[in-house]
């Protein structure tokens, strides 16, 4: 299994996920799922396992430790603010978290959880929640790409300069969520 570089007590500083014993042992998954299916492709294999390795044996170099909690950097004589991988990581595994938290896989077959004091929530409703939280792990990934980038002399592993996978990344994203 992957080391997790974000935990639920990371996901708390973001977004409210009730404390329940559910959510915080299915928290893990999602984000294993989004540093493989959603971060690796675009930050390549060998800059994540660097990233992995440093935090499972707690040496993680000062550059690396800047990607994953961001801050303030210098480029070009102006000064630049970015939220880091670890809130990218947050954001894609919320999106994943959101569009499955309702569903329980029992003995007796998939069910969805209800009881008199909750009206579960409605398929659009939770497609929109799903969408703005992929959108925002969107635009924080085109911060990450930018400060890699800008930065590349400081991180050799980082080798998709070209940003080729999924998109480009722009000054002007327009952040729309669609929706009632």
């Amino acid at each position: 299994m992957i080391t997790n570089l974000v935990t639920k007590t990371d996901l708390d500083g973001y977004k409210y996920v009730a404390d329940s014993v559910k959510n915080s042992t299915s928290w893990p998954q999602f984000v294993s799922e989004a540093q493989l299916l959603d971060v690796k492709p675009w930050l390549t294999d060998a800059l994540l396992m660097e990233l992995i390795n440093q935090t499972d044996a707690g040496t993680l170099t000062t550059e690396n430790s800047k990607l994953l909690d961001g801050g303030t950097y210098t480029y070009s004589s102006r000064d630049y603010y970015f939220q880091g991988l670890k809130a990218c990581i947050i954001y894609f595994a919320f999106a994943r978290f959101t569009n499955r938290s309702a569903i329980n896989y029992t003995a007796a077959g998939i069910v969805i959880k209800e009881s008199d004091f909750s009206t579960p929530a409605t398929d659009k409703i939770i497609q929109r929640l799903e969408t703005e939280s992929r959108l925002t792990a969107e635009a924080l990934k085109c911060e990450v790409v930018t400060f890699l980038n800008r930065m590349y002399a400081d991180y050799p592993l980082w080798a998709n300069r070209s940003y080729g996978c999924g998109g480009t990344c722009s000054d002007k994203r327009p952040f729309i969520v669609l929706g009632d």
